[in-house]
């Protein structure tokens, strides 16, 4: 029995053990935290499949991310839904745009791929600005998050435990969905395509059909990420569907290690952490030093946090 087969499931209960038992020792502030990372790693985990799994370059996450929030908060603003209704609605709303986006823009190759999802991401932030009645522009519009309603009790999500263990279970429930729909015969194509897309159209691949189901399911991990922000803010603003939440997604996937996953939650959990650390002790330069902590890691792991640990695993087996 090989290093990686014992390492691996001993790796994954030890995480599963401590996010479960994380709450009970963890202050107040790092409960909310520990939120935040796990919703920007499911987004995080949107980009990885577009980007470390069928190899495009999407510029334009920010959307998806913007319109999931939306479509929770102006469900339960408008029409008093509770928070499973507007998740659903959450999540219809970014499969359909998804896969119409994903139609529209499967037809792209490399550079021109990249500056289309620039372009509609910078048309939707400016559309958003411009719709206040609707979106509440950069000022955004508020919401008084509704209970956990399970039928027999309900639970809030103003407790701080409640909410940690509702985005957990959400987030893991995600997670588990992803891996195991890339472990099946189609999500292996979907890789094909990364590694050599004129290969796999040569075996009979329909690498656009490839491309769609991998930018639809991008779209909804990222909406539902979204969704998930806005349920624990309680908030919104146009300001979600700007370029620099996308940014943010490809910085924690890179660093994560892109095409593995489990990346795209190590990224946000380590930068979110040293960005909170390191702002707290130096406001004026931590955006400097942050960017020197990229540099330094893009240069000592280019393969990510995860793939340095991969290439570990790999060379104590031979």
């Amino acid at each position: 029995m090989s290093d990686k087969t014992v390492y691996k499931p001993i790796a994954f209960c030890a995480v599963v053990a401590f996010l479960v038992a994380a709450p009970h020792f963890l202050s107040l502030f790092y409960k909310q935290l520990l939120i935040e990372i796990l919703i920007f790693g499911l987004f995080s985990l949107g980009f990885d499949i577009i980007y470390g799994f069928t190899g495009l370059l999407n510029f334009g996450m920010s959307v998806f991310f913007g319109l999931g929030g939306y479509m929770v908060l102006l469900p339960i603003l408008h029409w008093h839904a509770g928070i499973w209704t507007a998740l659903l609605i959450c999540i219809a709303a970014c499969s359909l745009f998804s896969l119409c986006y994903g139609c529209l823009i499967a037809r792209f190759k490399s550079h021109y791929f990249v500056a289309f999802t620039i372009v509609v991401s910078m048309i939707f932030f400016y559309i958003a600005m411009g719709q206040r009645p609707i979106t509440g522009s950069d000022e955004g519009l508020t919401i008084k998050v509704p209970a956990l309603d399970f039928g027999f009790f309900t639970l809030s999500l103003y407790n701080t435990m409640t909410k940690y263990y509702f985005v957990l279970a959400i987030c893991g429930l995600v997670f588990l969905i992803v891996r195991r729909f890339f472990r099946t015969p189609y999500g292996r194509a979907i890789v094909a395509v990364r590694e050599n897309e004129a290969r796999a159209q040569l075996i009979g691949y329909n690498t656009r059909n490839l491309k769609i189901a991998s930018f639809t399911l991008s779209g909804v991990v990222a909406g539902i990420a979204g969704g998930l922000y806005v349920l624990h803010l309680g908030f919104t603003s146009a300001n979600s569907f700007y370029w620099l939440w996308t940014a943010r997604s490809v910085w924690w996937t890179i660093t994560g290690g892109a095409g593995t996953l489990v990346g795209a939650f190590i990224g946000p959990a380590v930068l979110v952490f040293f960005e909170d650390l390191i702002s707290t002790w130096n406001p004026d330069f931590y955006l400097i030093i942050m960017g020197a902590i990229m540099i330094l890691m893009i240069t000592l792991a280019p393969d990510g946090i995860a793939g340095l640990f991969k290439l570990r695993f790999s060379r104590r087996e031979k």
